[in-house]
């Protein structure tokens, strides 16, 4: 139980970062293990995990550049790897530089190998160019959690879940028919899957939200802001909308480990942003997202013999 038997305080944020070193160094063993038994190649274990330090440091320069506090980089298994910190100032502008400043130069880069490879044949230029480009690419998707979810949420405030899911399930479908009809290739099964499993996410965060729009809780903010009433209205809900939680938690009762809550409850929360971008910013980030996100498929083709 919690020192104080203070039944309404929110757990200190600090107690989950507490083994995050560890964490992370356990986390990059089992992801340089996990991957070589899927690949069985050396080759394509440091090329995907220099690709992803090279995505995550654009992400982790820019952030200290604009003065983020506690950032720290992390590798996961099966999903790639995050930087993570908090940010002083909360405008669009800075939060769009850091989102593109991951996938913009390892797109740029997997281009200029992808060149390379076209004049004179490494294979590893084709290889790490590969990489680079896939990686790159599918972040920019429009999908939360995705760069380019983040980026689209950050450049227009009102983009509502429908309209994500509505991009969810044509993408599901997408990859549906490339894995039967189009492609014949069963690796796009691989990426229904994840899709899927965002859209359930998508509809258990609209229960969660509904839920706490009906209470009247303000989940616009930052874990630190939330008032002990906030935390314990969150928490309860998202206990009530998730089955593995309500096996392990109980509902109005501190836990021993109740700090294991607080990822969940972060998930929740939305952080608003100032808008500081005019109408012809807005354009711009919007063009540079879209010339990053298009250029692979025009290079691709054109590597192919199509342009």
């Amino acid at each position: 139980m919690n020192e104080n038997n203070d039944l309404t305080s929110k757990p200190d944020e600090k107690s989950d970062n507490a083994a995050s070193l560890p964490r992370t160094a356990m986390s990059l063993m089992f992801f340089v293990l996990l991957y070589y038994w899927l690949f069985q190649s050396w080759t394509v274990v440091i090329a995907l995990i220099i690709v992803l330090l090279i995505h995550e440091s654009g992400h982790f320069i820019a952030m200290k550049f604009f003065g983020y506090k506690g950032v720290n980089m992390t590798f996961v298994p099966f999903v790639g790897a995050y930087v993570s910190g908090e940010a002083m100032s909360l405008s669009n502008r800075n939060k769009i530089i850091v989102l593109l400043a991951g996938p913009v130069p390892g797109i740029i880069m997997g281009i200029i190998l992808l060149v390379l490879h076209h004049q004179n044949q490494q294979e590893n230029f084709y290889l790490f160019a590969i990489v680079f480009l896939l990686q790159n690419t599918f972040n920019l998707l429009p999908i939360l959690p995705l760069d380019g979810g983040q980026f689209f949420q950050a450049l227009f405030f009102n983009i509502g879940r429908t309209v994500q899911l509505v991009f969810l399930y044509v993408l599901l479908a997408l990859f549906i028919f490339a894995a039967f009809y189009w492609a014949r290739n069963q690796g796009y099964l691989l990426f229904a899957l994840l899709v899927a499993f965002k859209i359930n996410r998508t509809h258990y965060l609209q229960r969660v939200h509904k839920k706490l729009d009906a209470l009247n809780v303000d989940y616009a903010c930052n874990y630190e802001d939330l008032t002990d009433d906030e935390y314990w209205q969150i928490r309860n809900t998202v206990i009530s909308e998730n089955r593995r939680l309500t096996g392990r938690f109980t509902m109005e009762e501190y836990a021993d480990n109740e700090h294991e809550l607080i990822p969940y409850v972060e998930k929740v929360l939305v952080v608003p942003f100032e808008d500081t971008l005019t109408t012809a910013q807005k354009v711009f980030f919007l063009l540079i997202w879209a010339a990053a996100f298009v250029s692979p498929f025009l290079v691709w083709s054109w590597h192919k013999g199509g342009l």
